[in-house]
């Protein structure tokens, strides 16, 4: 009898716990704890890129996103795997700050249950290819479309919401064909300001927190690339988020103003797809990479566009009354 009664103690406390947590705000729209400077809908209108790091791409097409000094955007790219991801999020969480997740499609398929809940965390999620192709840049055309293309769908499918229409290269290795590409598809790009090193050979926590930190005082604001695979990572983002809140910064949530459009002629050709996956096999490659390994660039909150991102969050937000408003012109 007393098992009993202690049994149902622990389910009783629990069904509380779950619907305090359900019912609680999300702290990131609470002016007293968040530590989001701004919410901003960024514009994919004809392909911008958007970060300074670009290799074979036409630089006239970089964007700004006009950061004030001391902003940030984090972003992640490579998941999303379990283990990691699910400590960052909490991490995310716990210091009440959004970002942008770039999945790879096979991950994602592999790892829809942890896409989702990026999603249902009021993250951003973009895609990052099908299968994380370094060798993008010289691939055929029809290859490269289908890589773009096929991620998309795969991270839309495990996603099982509209994603935006941000696409990142895999080792940000764009070239002009693909870029042209994309702004023909109305998909921005988005390159990096900040490379926190996570994913250099040797990288430790400590190593993580120090390349990021030192980069970001140099350059005083920026779009921060980490890859949510990575378990030192993980390690390292809460001593990174501290000690920058503790240096007066503050994390832009971008949100798109548009979903991703799938291109129908593209999925639609079954040997295009087919190909990706015999090529993989026959070289011996996995199509998923092993988890150790609103106009001319103005960027504005558009608050009719926020019904349709996410209803729940607007609520949320006027309750909270914390809609970040851009300047005129942002």
């Amino acid at each position: 009898m007393r098992y009993l009664r202690t049994l149902f103690t622990i389910l009783f406390t629990a069904v509380l716990s779950r619907q305090a947590a359900a019912a609680s705000p999300d702290c990131a729209y609470d002016p007293a704890r968040t530590h989001l400077s701004r919410i901003v809908a960024a514009d994919s209108t004809n392909g911008p890129i958007y970060g300074q790091m670009v290799q074979g791409a036409d630089k006239s097409q970089v964007r700004t996103l006009a950061l004030l000094d001391h902003e940030i955007v984090l972003t992640f790219d490579d998941g999303p795997l379990a283990a990691t991801t699910s400590v960052i999020l909490d991490t995310l969480d716990r210091h009440c700050v959004k970002a942008t997740f770039f999945p790879i499609g096979g991950m994602a398929l592999l790892g829809s249950k942890t896409l989702r809940e990026i999603g249902e965390r009021g993250h951003t999620i973009g895609s990052h290819t099908w299968s994380h192709p370094l060798s993008l840049r010289s691939m055929p055309f029809e290859r490269i479309k289908a890589e773009i293309e096929g991620g998309f769908a795969a991270v839309g499918q495990a996603a099982g919401v509209p994603i935006a229409p941000f696409f990142r290269f895999p080792g940000l290795g764009d070239s002009p064909e693909a870029v042209a590409y994309l702004a023909s598809r109305n998909i921005s790009i988005w390159s990096v300001d900040v490379v926190a090193g996570d994913a250099e050979r040797g990288a430790t926590p400590a190593s993580i927190a120090r390349n990021t930190i030192s980069r970001l005082e140099r350059l005083g604001k920026g779009i921060v690339l980490f890859h949510d695979i990575k378990h030192t990572t993980a390690e390292a983002l809460d001593g990174i988020l501290t000690s920058l809140e503790n240096s007066g910064y503050k994390v832009v949530h971008i949100v798109s103003n548009t979903a991703y459009q799938p291109d129908s002629r593209v999925l639609a050709n079954p040997e295009i797809l087919r190909s990706m996956a015999a090529d993989a096999a026959r070289t011996g490659k996995r199509t998923a990479p092993k988890p150790e390994e609103l106009n001319e660039g103005v960027v504005t909150v558009a608050h009719s566009e926020w019904i349709e991102l996410d209803p729940e969050v607007v609520a949320r937000q006027r309750l909270a009354g914390a809609i970040f408003a851009a300047e005129p012109g942002m």
